[in-house]
């Protein structure tokens, strides 16, 4: 936790953030030149929700610690740069293991925001079960709302994220629902040692 207060947490963000915008950036290009429509249109929402991700993390009092952000640019790379552009997502559960990894993620960032909105004590004072169901909330509506996504990329871009297979999008939210639901375990569990 030192590094994010004596300023070399921020600086680290910011070179993950240029190293992974960078990428992106070339890969969106390549993607262009390779005649790629869809994959250009999805790497250009990718590098506008970068540039969102940015502009919350400096402008919000409510901005997320640099080590969690570093972890949310990786995954994006991952997803994006080595899943979409990369042709990852042709392997055998790579899907499954980042709607995993994402619920995981959520639950650990809805458990920060949580902290920073209510403070240490406030936070302290809360039951474990109402932690718990918050936190596997949170995992399952994010995940329906990126499925919403999907869908609306699908119906109104011609995209085909989800394909023709309804079996598709449950189990997406059932990998998101199973890395939160494990993660509110392992907090609430850590709360209680503490």
């Amino acid at each position: 936790m030192e590094l994010l207060k004596n300023g070399h947490g921020e600086t680290g963000e910011r070179t993950v953030w240029w190293s992974v915008f960078i990428l992106l950036a070339i890969g969106t290009g390549y993607m262009f030149a390779s005649g790629e429509n869809t994959k250009v249109i999805m790497g250009i929402f990718t590098l506008i929700l970068m540039g969102a991700i940015a502009f919350a993390q400096r402008r919000l009092k409510l901005s997320l610690p640099s080590f969690f952000v570093n972890i949310v640019y990786g995954f994006i790379f991952i997803s994006v740069g080595l899943g979409t552009f990369g042709g990852f997502y042709d392997i055998p559960h790579f899907d499954d293991f980042l709607h995993l990894a994402s619920g995981i993620m959520l639950a650990v960032g809805s458990w920060i925001i949580l902290q920073k909105m209510l403070g240490e004590q406030l936070t302290a004072r809360l039951p474990n079960a109402f932690i718990g169901l918050y936190i596997i909330c949170f995992s399952l509506a994010s995940a329906a709302v990126w499925e919403l996504m999907e869908f609306a990329g699908d119906k109104l871009l011609n995209f085909t994220i989800q394909g023709r297979n309804p079996d598709d999008t449950m189990i997406d939210m059932i990998d998101g629902l199973v890395g939160g639901t494990v993660t509110a375990f392992i907090i609430l569990r850590q709360r209680q040692r503490k």
